[in-house]
Parts: C-alpha cells; sequence; structure tokens
C-alpha cells in the first residue's frame, strides 16, 4: 500500500501484479479528476471571496426610524426601487381629474320648458283662488314640492310680471341646457352652472331646481371601465439610486421616506440585511455548484495542463478583482471583454464562453444585481465569441474591440427606448461603453504578448506571425540553406494538409515545419539537399562524425530557436521529426569496419513524436525526401512508397507516442499522394523538346 498526500487529501493506492496495470490506470484517472477538481475549487474561492467582501458593510450597526446617522450612509450598489407611494398619488390626480362619461337624454329641454309654460298658465288661473288651495293644486298637477315660500312670491306677482318671470326663468334654462344639465349619481350638479350665470336671484335658482331635470346622466359603468384603463396604463414609479451616492447624509434623521430607501438597499433593520446576506449567498452557492459541474465536464483538459489553468485563473482573479474596486459609477467603462478575447486566443472559445459566462455572473452581486449591465455583457460576450473566430492578427483585436464598442452602445440604446429612460444619460453612457470596447482592443493587444510569454502559450496568432516567410530566421534559411528551405516548404504544404483532414491544427503543423530543420544551417553543406556540383563532404569523414554531424541538427535548431524566441512547442518538433530513427546508411558503412558497433550510436536521441500534428511532420519531412528519388512518379509508385516508408515508422513504434489511428494513417496517406502528385505531375512535351 501507498499513500500520497495531495492538495490536502490522502490517496491510497494498493497493488496486485494480476490486475496491476488497471489499478494503475484507475488510480491515474482518479488522481486527474481530484487534482482539476481542487483547482476549480480554488478558482471558485477567489470568486465567492471576492463578492462576499463587497456584502461585509452589511454586519456595520443598525439604523431605526428617528435615529441620526453618526456618518454618511452610500448606496453599496446600484439601487432601483418601485415608489408605490408616488404611483398612488398619480392615480389619485387621474381619479379626480379624469372626465366622467353621460348618457345623453333626449326631449328632456321640451319637456321642461313645456312644464314651465303650463305652470306659469295654471298660475294665473289659480289666482282667483285663495292661496293655500292654490298652492296645493299646484303642487298636485305638477308632481312638484315647490316651497310655500317660492310660491307665495310667485303668488302675489301680475300677470305682466309672471309673462316677465317666465321669459326670464326660460333663457336662464336654455342656457343651462346648453352648458348641459349633469346628474352623478343622485345629485344634480347645478350649483357649479349657477356661478358662472349673471343675475340670478335665489327664487329663480330654487325654481330652477324644482322645474329643471338633467339633460346628462352618468354612465357608471363607462366611466369605472374608461378610469381602470387610465389606471392600468399607470407604470411603477422606479426611482434609481446610483452606487456611491449619498442616501442619508452625517447627522441626518431617518425619516419614513429613508427608511424605504434603506430597506431596499439593505442597509435597514437586521431582517432585511440577513435576507440581502442569506440571497447572495444562496445565488453564490448554486451558481458554484453549477460552474464545477460544467468546468469538470467541459474544461477538463484545459484546467488540467498547467499553462491555461494558470491564464484562466489570473484573468479570473483580475476580472471579478476589478468588478469589486471599480468605483460602481465607472463599471460601464470597465473593459471586461479583454477576459473573453484572451481567453479565447490564448485556449479557445469554449473556454472563453464558460469562463467568461461565469465571470458576468459572479458580477452580478457587485453590480447590485442590475439587469440592464447583465444584459451588455451577455451581449458583448457572445459578439465576443462570433469575434475571436475572425482574428487572423492583432491589427483585428483592435476591430474586435471597436465592434464590441458598438454592440454596447446599441443595446444601452435599445433599452433606453423601451424603458423610457432619460435619452441623455443615456447617451453619454453610450460614449462611456464606445470608450469601453475601444479600450478593451487596445488592453488586449498589450497584454497578449505578456500571457503568451509568461504562461508559454502558443496562440494561433503567434503562429500566423512566425509564418511569415519575412522572419529573420527564415530569410536566413533562405539564403544560407536553400535546399533546405525548399524541403521544409514542401514539407509544410504536406503536413498541412493531412493534419487539417486529421482534424489536427494545421497552422500550427505548417508552421513547425518551416523551422523543422533550421538547425541545418549551421553547416548546409553536409546536407544532400544543400549540395552542389556533386560534391559530398561525408566522403571524406568516418561514419561516425558524420552521424554526430547530421544528428546535431535538432540540437543546433533548438539552440537557434531559443536565441530567436521561438516557442517550445516548435522547438520540441525540431527534436521529435526525427525521433529515434536509425541513420541506416552510415550504420551500415561502419559496421563493415567493426561489426560490435551499437546500434544507438547511430540514432536520433528523440524523443518521439507525442502529438498527431508531431508525427504527420515526420512522415512529411521522410517521404518528401524519398519521392524525389522516384524515377517515375504515378499514384501507384508515390502510394507505393509512403506505404513502405509509414510502415517502417510504426514497425520501429516510432509513432506509439503519437496518438494516431489507422483511419487516420490512411487519411494521411491518401492526402500525401493527392498533393505529391498534383506537385511531380507529368508535363506535356512539346514539339521539338526531347
Amino acid at each position: 500500500m501507498k499513500k500520497i498526500e495531495l492538495f490536502g487529501r490522502r490517496l491510497t493506492i494498493g497493488f496486485e501484479k494480476k490486475e496491476k496495470m488497471k489499478k494503475e490506470i484507475k488510480d491515474i484517472e482518479y488522481s486527474a479528476k481530484e487534482v482539476v477538481s481542487e483547482k476549480i475549487v480554488y478558482l471558485i474561492f477567489i470568486l465567492v471571496i471576492t463578492v462576499v467582501s463587497a456584502n461585509l458593510y452589511l454586519f456595520n450597526g443598525n439604523l431605526r426610524l428617528g435615529d441620526v446617522a453618526i456618518r454618511d450612509i452610500v448606496a453599496p450598489t446600484d439601487i432601483i426601487y418601485n415608489d408605490k407611494e408616488a404611483k398612488d398619488r398619480i392615480i389619485s390626480e387621474i381619479i379626480e381629474n379624469s372626465k366622467k362619461e353621460y348618457i345623453s337624454v333626449e326631449k328632456v329641454e321640451e319637456e321642461t320648458i313645456q312644464r314651465v309654460k303650463v305652470f306659469f298658465q295654471q298660475l294665473k288661473k289659480e289666482k282667483k283662488i285663495e292661496l293655500q288651495m292654490a298652492h296645493e293644486n299646484i303642487k298636485t298637477s305638477f308632481d312638484v314640492e315647490i316651497s310655500e315660500e317660492l310660491f307665495t312670491y310667485l303668488f302675489e306677482k301680475s300677470d305682466k310680471e309672471l309673462d316677465f318671470l317666465r321669459d326670464k326663468y326660460l333663457d336662464d334654462i336654455n342656457i343651462l341646457y346648453e352648458k348641459g344639465v349633469k346628474k352623478d349619481r343622485n345629485l344634480l350638479r347645478l350649483n357649479s352652472l349657477f356661478e358662472k350665470m349673471e343675475n340670478l336671484d335665489s327664487n329663480e335658482e330654487k325654481f330652477i331646481k324644482f322645474f329643471i331635470k338633467p339633460n346628462y346622466i352618468l354612465d357608471t359603468e363607462k366611466t369605472k371601465e374608461l378610469l381602470s384603463e387610465k389606471i392600468e396604463q399607470v407604470n411603477n414609479v422606479s426611482v434609481r439610486i446610483n452606487a456611491g451616492s449619498v442616501i442619508l447624509k452625517k447627522g441626518e434623521a431617518v425619516s419614513e421616506n429613508k427608511v424605504i430607501i434603506l430597506k431596499n438597499a439593505g442597509l435597514y433593520g437586521k431582517t432585511s440585511k440577513i435576507i440581502k446576506f442569506m440571497g447572495t449567498f444562496i445565488y453564490l452557492l448554486i451558481l458554484s455548484i453549477v460552474f464545477k459541474n460544467i468546468c469538470m465536464k467541459f474544461l477538463f483538459d484545459e484546467i488540467r495542463k498547467k499553462s491555461y489553468y494558470s491564464a484562466i485563473m489570473l484573468s479570473l482573479a483580475v476580472g471579478i478583482i476589478s468588478f469589486r474596486v471599480i468605483d460602481p459609477n465607472w463599471k460601464y467603462i470597465l473593459p471586461i471583454e479583454t477576459v473573453f478575447i484572451l481567453l479565447g486566443i490564448l485556449i479557445n472559445v469554449k473556454t472563453s464562453l464558460i469562463i467568461g459566462g461565469f465571470l458576468i455572473l459572479y458580477g452580478v452581486p457587485l453590480n447590485g444585481f442590475g439587469v440592464e449591465y447583465l444584459v451588455i455583457e451577455i451581449f458583448s460576450l457572445i459578439v465576443s465569441l462570433y469575434l475571436i473566430t475572425k482574428i487572423k492578427n492583432r491589427t483585428n483585436i483592435i476591430n474586435t474591440g471597436i465592434y464590441i464598442g458598438m454592440t454596447k452602445v446599441f443595446i444601452v440604446l435599445t433599452i433606453a427606448v423601451g424603458m423610457n429612460m432619460e435619452f441623455l444619460d443615456s447617451l453619454i453612457k453610450s460614449g462611456i461603453l464606445f470608450l469601453s470596447g475601444a479600450f478593451t482592443g487596445m488592453l488586449t493587444i498589450a497584454l497578449l504578448p505578456y500571457f503568451e510569454r509568461t504562461f508559454n502559450i502558443l496562440t494561433d496568432i503567434k503562429l500566423l506571425e512566425l509564418g511569415d516567410l519575412s522572419q529573420p530566421l527564415l530569410r536566413r534559411l533562405s539564403v544560407n540553406a536553400p535546399g533546405t528551405f525548399h524541403h521544409s516548404m514542401m514539407v509544410a504544404t504536406l503536413s498541412e494538409q493531412a493534419t487539417e483532414a486529421i482534424g489536427g491544427n494545421h497552422v500550427f503543423a505548417r508552421v513547425a515545419s518551416y523551422y523543422h530543420d533550421i538547425g541545418k544551417m549551421k553547416r548546409p553543406q553536409f546536407y544532400v539537399e544543400n549540395q552542389a556540383d556533386g560534391v559530398n563532404p561525408h566522403n571524406n569523414l568516418t561514419p561516425t562524425l558524420s552521424t554526430l554531424i547530421i544528428t546535431s541538427h535538432t540540437r543546433d535548431g533548438d539552440e537557434m530557436g531559443r536565441e530567436y524566441n521561438l516557442p517550445k512547442e516548435i522547438r520540441d518538433i525540431m527534436y521529435e521529426h526525427q525521433g529515434t530513427t536509425l541513420l541506416a546508411y552510415f550504420y551500415n558503412k561502419a559496421k563493415q569496419s567493426n561489426p560490435y558497433l551499437e546500434e544507438s550510436d547511430f540514432r536520433y536521441s528523440g524523443p518521439k513524436p507525442r502529438s498527431k500534428e508531431s508525427a504527420v511532420i515526420m512522415l512529411a519531412d521522410s517521404i518528401e525526401a524519398a519521392v524525389r528519388s522516384l524515377d517515375e512518379k504515378t499514384p501507384v509508385t508515390i502510394e507505393k512508397m509512403l506505404r513502405k516508408i509509414i510502415g517502417s515508422k510504426i514497425e520501429e513504434q516510432q509513432l506509439s507516442d503519437a496518438d494516431l489511428t489507422f483511419k487516420e494513417i490512411e487519411i494521411i496517406i491518401k492526402s500525401f499522394t493527392k498533393i505529391l502528385m498534383s506537385i511531380h505531375h507529368v508535363r506535356i512535351k512539346y514539339p521539338g523538346q526531347k
């Protein structure tokens, strides 16, 4: 039994002879999962601690209604809440000022005028009898409770005076009907109309009240319906308080209005603070569980690789700490998209999506759970992921930042229009967001070389730059060893196409092929492709010395690569493209004079190819030189030679570490054959040509 301490946990491994290999594999897999799990926990720890530290203000004392603030109380995050009292005031004003709906009553005006005329006619007739009896007759005839005082006033008038009063009353009644005599429920609204009319005495007002009937009656149902529609259209009155704004000044008492703001900020009372803290804690707990599971499933290999994990951890830490320390009023200028672009370029788009997405989600509590900022950043992430796939050089990064800025501007203006926000504020915010996007591109360009160098990550951008044939090292190769340069170009063509066919990194294969033989520049004349006039210096050397010179080009290439700061992945190809191949010609020649020579003395130092790209370059390197020696270059002869060379490599176990399948080897053979035939195609002989 063997005990291993790993990241604070004890791993016990036991072996039995029959199942030794099986248990080794199982324990290695378990250990790898545990290591990756621990690494993810470290990431979560950084994220959670940063977010929780921003909520420590919740434990700083309690304020109550009427208390006096002993210091300025500022909003820890953006606060947006609905002001219920303001909404109620708006509804009250709508109810008070709302126009009522009435039903028009037909012919009521004519009937009222006719009754008044008849009244005065009968009054003249009733003047022949006693006052009391006349009053009773009028009341019975017209079914009105006309007062005794008013009736006495009219009864005592002469016929001429009654005619005058009749005409005046009728004129005033007409005016009233023109203005509209309205009845709300059981209330006849006349007083407001009387106030607008001149020369009305109390007797006339009483008379009109006894006889007039409304020509408009309140339509209660329709009025309620219209009023309900207006009330439903009243939106919540949103109050926004920006993070960092002073809620309560030192020495100011806590009023009821301030209590509402403090509650929404989570700063009033223990209950409010506990609820806010627990809500944030539960959010972080659920988010962390999801983050860990997604990383284990989709980012296992990326987190397992040390260089990638270091880049992820640094990017994530800088991103979340930036959210934490920046003044909330300046959060929109924070170029957080730099993290998305860096991870997309350094690792892959999948990593950028997952890490960038969760960085935004962990930053939500630090931004007061603001939906607006969340929407802006999500769209920025989506656009960033799309644009990352289009980046071919560092200039494209600047354009990516500008496009991200334009996207942010579009989103914030769309939100402003949809939520009816203040246009000037939205315009200023748009300008800040555009600057943030532009700054994102510049910051990414500034940081990318340091990330590449610090974590030894070879990016496609770096590869494309190294693939420029005007690079100093490649120019030296083309001048000092033109044969090797041409050979490298041919190997690059073969490797790129074959690697792409099997789903490998074809850009890396092409660029690595350019540099795989740069060590030959040190002694170019010792390699057949650079020899002119048939002069071969090996004819004057011993096989052992020739072997040392030939095999040294891998080591010489590594030294030159270090001098020119070539990435380690490309320098590894310089060793791996020859593997541990035997220099059979010099070995057999030396064996003629000394049959007891060690074969290992005539082999390359290795290591063998450890990736698909490296294996393809090894095969392309061997095949390109061999095909040139064929007298007849047809599909059959070329494919026959390919299979012979590849078969020998497999037999010598040169491809045992490269993770190539037989299916992929067949694809490589077909790809090589097609390319070699297009290069060495048979030309048509023109008349007179020998």
